[in-house]
């Protein structure tokens, strides 16, 4: 009985690699053979470990039951911890965001080398793209809160970035040289604009929200049919954008900003 604690280690140790195997191929899923190709598990205890945690919601299966995505239990676990209090700050921004603009908007924060969308608002435009759900994880530099991010960041970040997540943003359709190009264009102009976005017919505007230290820790962004993203509504879109990022990132500076000394009243 003595190495049953290590046992119950690497148990342990073992879910947590599914989980990273599964979140990294989000949102299109991954099966079981490659699940035990890339975590180094034989099917049986990649199975058996799938069957936990498909019984407790923290993994589901698309459509078709062969590829598993990150369940909604695991996303409510992290919306409980500090990603909650992150939302709450941005609250009151992304709903003046929202009535002011009237299509959706998003809110994303870096993970790694991912994107996870914090929150999001629905408009009041009769025609809403609602393409990104809460809690979904995409590649860092696919979307246009990635490309934002991205783009405050180093050319050598960027490479390192794009490169590591490389197999993960084949699916997607989108040329590396269309990414370095969007980032770069974005570096110059402060936000990001994707007249073509990933859903057909839509286009997007971006802009990041920065820490205390200058580093792209979120983003902002509002998702609409293209008819609403005409070339004269841009300047207008970015700006409210621009200041919504920047109330954000201000309020969360705030909050973590340690309690000035009290008076010594001398």
């Amino acid at each position: 009985m003595a190495d049953t604690p290590r046992r119950g280690t690497q148990s342990i140790e073992r879910t947590f690699d599914i989980l990273d195997v599964i979140a990294a191929q989000s949102p299109h899923g991954v099966t079981l053979k490659d699940i035990c190709a890339i975590a180094g598990l034989s099917p049986a205890t990649a199975h058996r470990m799938l069957g936990i945690l498909l019984d407790r919601g923290i993994v589901e299966r698309l459509s078709g039951g062969k590829r598993y995505v990150v369940g909604r239990e695991l996303t409510l676990l992290g919306l409980s911890s500090e990603l909650r209090r992150f939302r709450e700050i941005a609250s009151p921004s992304l709903s003046w965001l929202s009535e002011t603009v009237g299509d959706a908007i998003f809110l994303s924060v870096r993970s790694g080398h991912d994107t996870v969308c914090a929150d999001r608002r629905i408009g009041q435009f009769p025609i809403q793209v609602l393409s990104i759900e809460i809690g979904s994880r995409r590649p860092l530099g696919i979307s246009a809160n990635g490309a934002a991010m991205l783009s405050r960041e180093s050319g050598r970040t960027v490479a390192a970035i794009l490169d590591h997540n490389r197999e993960r943003l084949e699916p997607f359709g989108t040329s590396r040289g269309t990414l370095d190009a969007r980032i770069a264009e974005a570096r110059r102009r402060g936000y990001v604009h994707i007249p073509r976005a990933i859903v057909k017919g839509t286009s997007a505007i971006a802009v990041p929200i920065i820490d205390v230290l200058g580093r792209p820790v979120a983003a902002v962004s509002t998702i609409a049919i293209s008819s609403r993203q005409r070339a004269d509504r841009v300047p207008d879109l970015v700006a409210q954008l621009t200041r919504a990022a920047s109330e954000i990132g201000e309020a969360a500076r705030r909050a973590t900003s340690p309690e000035p000394p009290p008076a010594s009243g001398f």
